[in-house]
C-alpha cells in the first residue's frame, strides 16, 4: 500500500462557526473540521472513510475566533491491519488585525503570523 502520509484542510472561521457573542469557536466545531480531514486522508490511502474508535490525549491551547484562518491536519503516524493511528493538529495561520490590538486596521484586515501557531492537538485512532 501507497501511503500518503498528510492532509490538510484550510478554513476560514466565520459568524456560523461560533455560538456565543464574542466570537470564540466551539471546541466540538474544531473537531467538525478534524473529522473532515482524518476522512480525507482515510479516503486517499484505503479508499473509505472510516470508523473513529476515539481520540486520545487531546489538548486545546489556544481559543480560535470568528475570522481566524485554520489549517486542520491529520498525519499518519500508524498504520495497522486494519486501524490507522493518525496525529491531529490545528494551527492558527491568520487572526484579525483587531485581535492582534493594531490600531486603525481596517476591519477584516488580517495578520498573519510569522509561523503558524499550535492550538489544538492529539491522537485518533480510526479503523478501516
Amino acid at each position: 500500500m501507497s501511503v500518503r502520509k498528510t492532509a490538510v484542510l484550510s478554513y476560514n472561521m466565520t459568524t456560523a462557526d461560533a455560538n456565543n457573542p464574542d466570537g470564540r469557536i466551539p471546541f466540538g466545531r474544531q473537531f467538525d473540521f478534524i473529522g473532515d480531514v482524518e476522512t480525507e486522508l482515510m479516503i486517499l490511502n484505503d479508499g473509505d472513510e472510516s470508523l473513529c474508535l476515539g481520540y486520545t490525549d487531546v489538548e486545546l491551547f489556544e481559543d480560535a475566533y470568528v475570522g481566524d484562518m485554520l489549517d486542520f491536519t491529520a498525519e499518519m503516524i500508524k498504520v495497522g491491519g486494519t486501524s490507522r493511528t493518525c496525529k491531529i493538529r490545528t494551527y492558527k495561520v491568520a487572526t484579525l488585525a483587531s485581535r492582534m490590538g493594531i490600531e486603525n486596521a481596517a476591519p477584516g484586515e488580517m495578520y498573519y503570523f510569522e509561523e503558524p501557531k499550535l492550538i489544538t492537538e492529539g491522537t485518533v485512532v480510526l479503523v478501516v
